[in-house]
């Protein structure tokens, strides 16, 4: 019962980073109703075997990469950066709550959005746009910019998440 319910847990915890990502409205109409539920699908599949590959301390960068490029073929309207954000996101924190960066740190990769591919000058800025070749640009850069260890560029995004959060407007 308790495993039953951890894996609903779970799920449910990459349903609020897919919400708070809003892959749905960056589809807007180009994706069908079935589209969006195999899309759906493939993020629970896909990151479920990805946790359970952190939780026995064989998760390798490829098995993200190729999580993705899974996730990305379901439909040609789907882009690369739209695949990845969810995943991306989804693991780091995964990894970090439950304290298994250390071992797999350099195997996470940066989720893509706006502000980490600010200043980048990659023609193809938008999460919509990004395809593989772009995303793998973003990551050697990231890579090269933080010693081998791309998460790293997203900590100013969770910076701004933060102080968004925390500032009370009158």
């Amino acid at each position: 019962m308790l495993s039953k319910m951890r894996e609903k847990e779970l799920k449910l915890f990459i349903i609020e980073f897919s919400r708070g990502s809003q892959i749905d409205r960056s589809f807007g109409k180009n994706i069908s109703k079935e589209t969006k539920k195999k899309f759906r699908e493939a993020l629970f599949n896909g990151i479920m075997l990805l946790m359970g590959k952190a939780d026995d301390g064989s998760l390798k960068n490829a098995d993200i990469f190729n999580t993705i490029k899974k996730i990305k073929n379901l439909d040609k309207d789907i882009s690369f950066g739209q695949a990845q954000k969810v995943v991306n996101v989804v693991m780091k924190q995964y990894c970090f709550i439950t304290d298994k960066e250390n071992r797999i740190l350099k195997e996470l990769d940066c989720p893509l959005d706006s502000t980490t591919m600010k200043g980048c000058k990659i023609t193809n800025n938008n999460m919509k746009n990004v395809s593989e070749n772009d995303y793998i640009e973003y990551q050697k850069r990231f890579e090269k910019e933080h010693d081998g260890i791309r998460i790293l560029r997203d900590n100013r995004y969770d910076d701004l998440r933060i102080d968004k959060f925390t500032k009370i407007e009158d």
